[in-house]
């Protein structure tokens, strides 16, 4: 099956191309480099903001930066040196594109011809994108949905103490936000040894797994398409200072929530 993985530039992203390529379950790789989409939106959206509300939303952008890059320092030396990972693997047919909706993915899609497009952490994708692969069109969200659907998912269920709905989604990808048909799922076991961090590194892990199970799967035809129920009051956004604080400040201890130690008592 002719499969190609449409993704980030990030550390998860790396892992799980690398070690698909190690499996040989990859023919290309197309890597959409959003910095400058980012810069845009952020710049759109403090245009778009009253003056009495600027300064909340650049604390706002400034929580979710170091949030960002401090899960990035801890991926980076949990998860990508122990497997000797510091880049795409430049083995395969690899490809940059500034926009996954753009004119020119969309002409390497189609030039490729895929059976089967993965998708990992990109912008959101335009039907033209969606209706390119010939049998599945499938998107690794780390969170359970319907319960916990857009970004940061993990965070969400652990401000809200709700462990037992942490993990890793795989999902027919449809025109809207994480609403597809599930194709398979998978929960993680959180212990009290377990940071954020490393809680985000573990459902990095369970996608790597999940995934593989799924192009196995998508092989032989069976791929199971589960119908979401309940998708009211699941959609997340981007968690604010005020919600990092809130969460900061719960019931736990404040020193445990970055600690190597526990994440909750």
């Amino acid at each position: 099956m002719k499969t190609v993985f449409l993704t980030n530039n990030s550390g998860p992203a790396k892992f799980i191309t690398n070690n698909l390529h190690i499996k040989g379950l990859l023919d290309a790789t197309i890597i959409e480099d959003g910095s400058a989409k980012k810069i845009t939106k952020i710049i759109r959206e403090i245009k778009s903001t009253s003056w009495k509300r600027i300064p909340e939303k650049t604390l706002n952008l400034f929580t979710i930066w170091i949030y960002s890059q401090l899960t990035k320092r801890y991926i980076d030396k949990h998860l990508l040196k122990p497997n000797n990972i510091e880049e795409f693997p430049t083995e395969i047919n690899l490809h940059r594109v500034k926009n996954a909706s753009g004119s020119r993915c969309l002409s390497i899609l189609k030039s490729l011809k895929p059976e089967l497009i993965i998708v990992f952490g990109t912008s959101i994708l335009k039907p033209e994108v969606l209706s390119i692969a010939k049998r599945y069109t499938l998107n690794i969200h780390g969170g359970i949905v319907p319960k916990y659907r857009n970004v940061h998912s993990d965070f969400w269920a652990v401000s809200k103490k709700d462990f037992t709905n942490i993990g890793t989604s795989i999902i027919h990808l449809d025109p809207g936000i994480d609403t597809g048909d599930i194709a398979m799922q998978g929960l993680l076991k959180v212990s009290s040894d377990d940071t954020l961090f490393s809680i985000k590194k573990k459902n990095v892990e369970l996608s790597l797994q999940l995934i593989i199970q799924t192009i196995e799967m998508a092989k032989t035809g069976n791929l199971p398409k589960t119908r979401q129920n309940k998708l009211i009051d699941s959609f997340y956004k981007t968690p604010s200072f005020v919600d990092f604080f809130r969460w900061f400040t719960s019931s736990y201890k404040i020193i445990e929530r970055f600690s190597r130690k526990k994440i909750y008592l």
